[in-house]
């Protein structure tokens, strides 16, 4: 009877470790540059997408079209005002399952200088990761 209440114990708990749906939650997107003197980023991040926001601590403005239920988002970031973007987290997206990142890509489509110079678009890469 003894072994009986184990395995049905063992059992419970290991159903209770099964995938239990979605996790929405948060993503982010990463830039990889070494130019120094971005102003500003636009770009569109494929997959479905509820939100964006800036990083947190960060000066930058964020703004979006996010769109409900649309497979893709564009996006603009602004630096602050004597200031410029920087390699690492330029945004946050709101996901409904965070754990099909690998379902998400973000591309540039058009980059501003200092002085909102139009610049090469090759100068930046956009990952998208948990953060």
């Amino acid at each position: 009877m003894r072994r009986w209440l184990l395995v049905a114990a063992a059992a419970a708990f290991a159903a209770g470790c099964s995938d239990q749906g979605p996790v929405s939650g948060e993503l982010s997107v990463r830039a990889a540059t070494q130019f120094v003197g971005l102003r500003a980023v636009q770009f569109v991040v494929k997959g479905p997408v509820s939100g964006v926001t800036r990083p947190t601590g960060s000066g930058y403005q964020v703004f979006s079209d996010a769109p409900s239920g649309a497979d893709s988002t564009h996006v603009v970031v602004v630096s602050a005002p004597g200031t410029g973007l920087v390699a690492g987290e330029i945004a946050r997206i709101a996901v409904s399952d965070t754990r099909q990142v690998r379902s998400y890509a973000a591309h540039v489509a058009a980059l501003s200088g200092a002085s909102y110079n139009l610049l090469d678009t090759s100068l930046v890469v956009l990952t998208v990761v948990r953060p």
